[in-house]
């Protein structure tokens, strides 16, 4: 089986002045049309499967990646656009490094929104606050096991942490069900900082985010 990574890197000629009135905290799937109204940039790659077995290599899987997001584009050191690289910096990108990370402080508040569709069916959902800014309107804060509660009761969302082993415990808990939906919420009240993670389907890869906010997107060619 052979796997075949085509970068097509499209991303959505959305303007920038279109104002986001999502409220991203609600769990219910949103619409790739509703990013796209509320100013969200889309990236999109194809991922090809075929069977070398087969004489005629007529068998053949087609999986579409688009993700979106609130962080614009930038050209990569290869010369591809890609979402702004906003970690994984090397002391040479010093330069790089401070106005990215400025852009990601001043212009996004230090929050990264990003949602992944896979064939058009909505797969996961990201929200990273690398640094709450108690100042910044529409950004929940999520530090603490009582706040993530007190938000969703305050929405009248229903909310029930849950355990796993290793993974959520009573005395860290960060897997919740809020309204129906599986999320996990990693939090932090010492930074402040927190991460949510929504998962509509079972085939996320959330690793993918390291990839995208690298600006690199990776996938080796195999044999199996």
């Amino acid at each position: 089986m052979r796997f075949l990574a085509i970068l097509f890197l499209a991303v959505g000629a959305i303007s920038c002045h279109n104002k986001d009135t999502i409220n991203h905290y609600l769990t219910k799937p949103i619409t790739q049309h509703e990013l796209e109204s509320n100013g969200f940039y889309k990236y999109s790659y194809l991922v090809i499967t075929d069977d070398q077995d087969k004489v005629d290599d007529t068998i053949r899987c087609n999986v579409k990646y688009d993700m979106y997001s609130n962080v614009k584009p930038e050209i990569n050191t290869e010369g591809k656009l890609y979402p702004t690289q906003l970690w994984n910096f090397f002391r040479k990108d010093s330069i790089k490094k401070k106005r990215n990370t400025d852009y990601l402080k001043n212009d996004l508040n230090n929050r990264i929104i990003t949602y992944v569709f896979i064939n058009d069916t909505i797969s996961y959902k990201s929200i990273i606050v690398r640094s709450l800014d108690q100042t910044a309107r529409g950004i929940a804060d999520l530090t603490t096991e009582e706040k993530i509660i007190k938000y969703y009761d305050s929405l009248k969302i229903s909310i029930k942490p849950f355990f796993e082993k290793n993974i959520s415990t009573e005395k860290y808990t960060t897997l919740f069900m809020i309204d129906n939906y599986r999320t996990i919420i990693y939090y932090n009240d010492k930074d402040p900082s927190y991460e949510l993670f929504t998962n509509y389907k079972n085939n996320y890869n959330y690793n993918v985010l390291e990839d995208w906010y690298t600006g690199r997107v990776t996938y080796d060619n195999h044999n199996n």
